[in-house]
């Protein structure tokens, strides 16, 4: 495995009978130009190699089974023995994944679920050097401001991205320093710094040294616990998917990782009010992603909890069904990958409309150790409060305050989120709109609910 980012282009080999899959990688790595792709559509062309063709990684298609997959993955090891290898597959693939594993694959990812992540896998196993303003967003990773130092010089990039032109421009090199004027410019303007993520080896090694210099306790950056708990989500949504039988200690793995990312964020550590506002800040104006979604989610939903009165326990169920709560689009067809509901077709809307109930049945098929009432606020939280909501269209009456709870929370992060070419609001302006659209007849969220978090939140 390559460490250092190469400049020059690079082999990659996909690997599938279908055309569709080879699509679908070119969306992945649109934009990662130093990747030459090269497909092959059957075995025996990977086992006849050319010598022009040396491939630094290979991805693997993981439709038809665990069989055909393997054979795939066996035929790639056995004519690029060291070439690292992604198997990629989708809703409906069956894969016994320790097999498939033993066989010779590296990781084995969901083409959709995973997308945030398989950029990173990819330039982990395969990093290149990319220049100019045309990085991909995939490629670059969010940082947090407390992570950051304005006196001390950097050794790595620092990048803003404009969704309005798709557009990434360096903002300070490293070797220099972040200054006050470009940390507070970020902060007005609601838009998130970023790294690259071939260099999150030295940010992490700086972020680690500002928090010692600063005596804190625990001195890991927020920026690294962020990422590992999105390390974590992937190995859930594995667990998850794995075709293997289930029993009780596939959930209760599951249900270990969940409580590991809660104890990474702190999200279930005692709060203030004001300390809870604060981290429900911190966790806005990220882009749209499966894994982003869930970790917003288990900090909004926590936060409401606890800013209502809720205990420990509620709070701690609060934050798992928002960690969750959409593991049920792994089962979205592949056609709707990238899409906004809006602009779904009419059996992708159907289909998407299933996905809190579909997120209930996955946990209950893999015997995760969860409270009920953890269910509920999954299967609610797409529920709103005039009875238009999905995927039972309750009333206000039925819907549970767990519930309540996470439609809030998903409201937030509707209204606060990076979405494609779109810059969120701030949370403060968020909840003000929220208020105002269950005063004026359009209730996504409970009034009550909504009004008292208005007033914690000070407007």
């Amino acid at each position: 495995m390559s460490e250092k980012p190469i400049e020059s282009t690079v082999d990659v080999l996909i690997t599938s009978q279908r055309e569709s899959f080879w699509q679908d990688v070119q969306v992945i790595l649109r934009g990662y130009y130093p990747y030459k792709l090269h497909f092959m559509k059957d075995t025996d062309s990977i086992l006849s190699p050319t010598e022009n063709l040396k491939p630094l990684l290979a991805l693997v298609d993981g439709q038809g089974g665990t069989l055909t997959t393997s054979e795939w993955v066996q035929s790639v090891k056995m004519t690029y023995p060291d070439c690292p290898l992604i198997v990629l597959y989708g809703p409906g693939d069956q894969l016994d994944f320790s097999l498939v594993k033993k066989n010779g694959a590296n990781f084995i990812m969901h083409t959709s679920y995973d997308r945030e992540f398989v950029s990173d896998m990819i330039l982990t196993l395969a990093p290149v050097e990319m220049r100019g303003t045309n990085i991909p967003v995939s490629s670059l990773l969010p940082i947090e401001m407390t992570d950051i130092n304005t006196e001390e010089d950097i050794n790595f990039d620092v990048y803003i991205h404009l969704p309005s032109n798709g557009k990434s421009f360096r903002v300070r090199k490293g070797g220099g320093k972040i200054d006050d004027r470009l940390l507070e410019k970020s902060d007005t303007t609601h838009q998130r710094l970023y790294i690259k993520k071939t260099q999150i080896k030295p940010f992490f090694e700086y972020a680690r040294t500002i928090l010692t210099m600063r005596d804190m306790a625990n001195p890991v950056p927020q920026t690294e616990r962020i990422y590992k708990s999105k390390k974590l989500i992937h190995e859930i949504i594995s667990e998850f998917l794995n075709s293997e039988a289930a029993d009780f200690q596939a959930g209760k793995a599951i249900f270990e990782r969940c409580r590991m990312i809660l104890n990474e964020l702190e999200i279930t550590t005692a709060k203030t009010p004001e300390e809870r506002i604060k981290e429900i800040y911190k966790f806005t104006g990220h882009p749209r992603s499966t894994y982003q979604d869930a970790l917003s989610m288990a900090v909004f939903a926590a936060g409401f909890a606890s800013l209502l009165g809720m205990d420990a326990a509620r709070t701690e169920s609060a934050a798992l069904a928002g960690l969750l709560h959409n593991v049920g689009l792994a089962q979205m067809p592949l056609s709707a990958i990238g899409k906004a509901p809006k602009d779904l077709s009419p059996e992708e809307a159907s289909e998407y409309k299933l996905y809190p109930d579909r997120s209930v049945i996955l946990i209950k098929s893999k015997k995760v150790p969860l409270p009920q009432e953890v269910s509920t606020g999954i299967v609610q939280h797409q529920e709103n409060a005039d009875g238009s909501g999905f995927p039972h269209a309750l009333p206000n009456d039925k819907i549970e305050p767990m519930g309540k709870v996470l439609r809030l929370a998903m409201r937030l992060l509707e209204l606060t989120a990076l979405d494609g070419d779109k810059l969120g609001m701030t949370p403060k302006a968020a909840i003000a709109a929220i208020r105002d659209e269950s005063l004026n007849g359009k209730s996504y969220v409970d009034l009550v609910t909504i009004t008292q978090v208005f007033k914690k939140f000070g407007n």
